[in-house]
């Protein structure tokens, strides 16, 4: 899916530099995007003046040419009018299985409550999971991994939540797609190195069969 849709984390970039915000809303070529942080309130773009818009989706980076129509106040609220179509400036490559591998998850905060549950889908950029609750998308997340005997520690960011919960063992989650934002070298490449051993046994797998 390459389309915007709300609450999707996306950056808004201005004279040159990328600015993190999120989706609001859209209708039809009209997007609604949150205020910029503290920090880069300054870097708000006026009416008329043109940006881009960046966002990620299935490992790969998309891009979009914008007009700014409206800053609505207090907030604000930048409202942008897309032009043309969006187009792939990166395609990060990482490969994904679905497999399922042990993790828990928390808020960043110290205290907050851990949850355990297992991966539907692993790759070295990311994971996806079902979540016993419904977050939004830009959520940051301390995540634990169990990935063949080895500990993996990451910080991760929510890029996708499905907006329909299903029962899992009985309790209601929410299909969850987390990006990871820090994680150690050694921990990527372990993650790679485990996900494409599983992909040849697969495949090996499925050629014997034939």
């Amino acid at each position: 899916m390459t389309l915007l849709e709300a609450n999707q984390t996306v950056q808004l970039v201005v004279r040159g530099r990328a600015l993190g915000s999120r989706v609001l809303r859209r209708v039809r070529q009209e997007i609604y995007i949150d205020a910029l942080q503290d920090m880069e309130v300054e870097w708000t773009p006026m009416p008329g003046q043109s940006v881009q818009l960046r966002w990620v989706s299935d490992d790969t980076v998309w891009a979009q040419a914008a007009d700014v129509l409206e800053v609505l106040d207090p907030v604000p609220i930048i409202v942008v009018r897309l032009l043309g179509r969006a187009v792939a400036i990166e395609f990060r490559g990482s490969l994904r299985i679905k497999v399922g591998v042990p993790v828990e998850y928390s808020l960043p905060r110290p205290g907050s409550e851990t949850f355990l549950t297992t991966t539907y889908d692993l790759s070295a950029t990311g994971l996806k999971f079902p979540c016993a609750v419904q977050v939004w998308t830009g959520l940051q997340l301390r995540l634990s991994l169990r990935v063949e005997g080895q500990e993996i520690r990451a910080l991760g960011k929510v890029v996708w939540v499905s907006q329909k919960s299903r029962e899992v063992r009985g309790r209601k989650s929410w299909e969850t797609a987390v990006q990871f934002l820090q994680i150690g070298t050694k921990e990527r490449r372990a993650i790679g190195t485990f996900v494409t051993k599983i992909y040849e046994q697969r495949q090996l797998a499925h050629d014997e069969r034939r």
